[in-house]
């Protein structure tokens, strides 16, 4: 059954790459997703020495502001996948049980329109890599048939993130749909290492800190540092 499941999910995906005439990437494998669950988005995220969780790619506007809000606040279904090693399905964001464990992501959550969250973190042996997070509308739990198919899409972006096909593809435009891979974090990132005169970790921190304080997100705050509008002193 589970082979089944992976036949039709890279069948979605074939067919997306045949449509839009272009390599298979991370994206195509998120949209083919959010396809096949009626999904509000669908997002993939990766972990790294200094972004412990780095959204590379999202579909929908839903999924967007899912993806800023973990980055910015630092907590949500999505890093605690990745911390735990294993998925992190919630039912219901409106929960007491949600409320409890994220208290400040949950309700923001609800308040943009996601009602449910499903996340599966993506496996190099016992090495957690990223994570591909599915967020619908309404609440509800998945089917062993649906979690055996976000499974198989969850492969499926490990396989193509392995192979390092997001890297090699062209930069695209940020628009509905596609996220570049926080180009501009990186950067205000480092500006405000000089800055500061301090390491990178710290000035994350600060970078995350300061976007939390004022209620924006990273990649907006990150702007304002490239323009030089925004400058930390040490």
């Amino acid at each position: 059954m589970d082979q089944q499941r992976t036949v039709i999910a890279w069948d979605l995906i074939n067919a997306l790459v045949l449509k839009d005439g272009k390599p298979v990437l991370i994206d195509t494998v998120c949209r083919a997703c959010a396809e096949t669950f009626g999904a509000q988005g669908v997002g993939v995220a990766l972990t790294s020495e200094l972004f412990s969780y780095e959204p590379i790619c999202v579909t929908g506007e839903t999924g967007q502001r899912l993806v800023d809000l973990q980055a910015t606040l630092g907590e949500g279904p999505g890093l605690d996948a990745l911390i735990e090693r294993r998925p992190v399905l919630v039912s219901e964001l409106a929960g007491e049980n949600a409320a409890s464990r994220w208290p400040i992501f949950a309700p923001a959550a609800v308040d943009v329109g996601a009602r449910s969250m499903y996340v599966f973190p993506l496996m190099l042996g016992a090495i957690t890599v990223g994570v591909l997070e599915i967020s619908r509308g309404a609440p509800g739990r998945l089917t062993r048939q649906e979690t055996a198919e976000a499974l198989a899409f969850a492969d499926a972006a490990l396989l193509i993130q392995t192979h390092q096909l997001v890297a090699r593809a062209e930069p695209a435009a940020v628009e509905l749909g596609q996220v570049e891979r926080w180009a501009e974090v990186h950067q205000a990132t480092g500006m405000l290492a000089a800055q500061m005169d301090t390491d990178l970790t710290t000035a994350f921190v600060r970078l995350r800190a300061y976007a939390y304080a004022e209620g924006r997100g990273l990649r907006e705050v990150s702007r304002d540092v490239l323009a030089r509008i925004l400058r930390f002193k040490p």
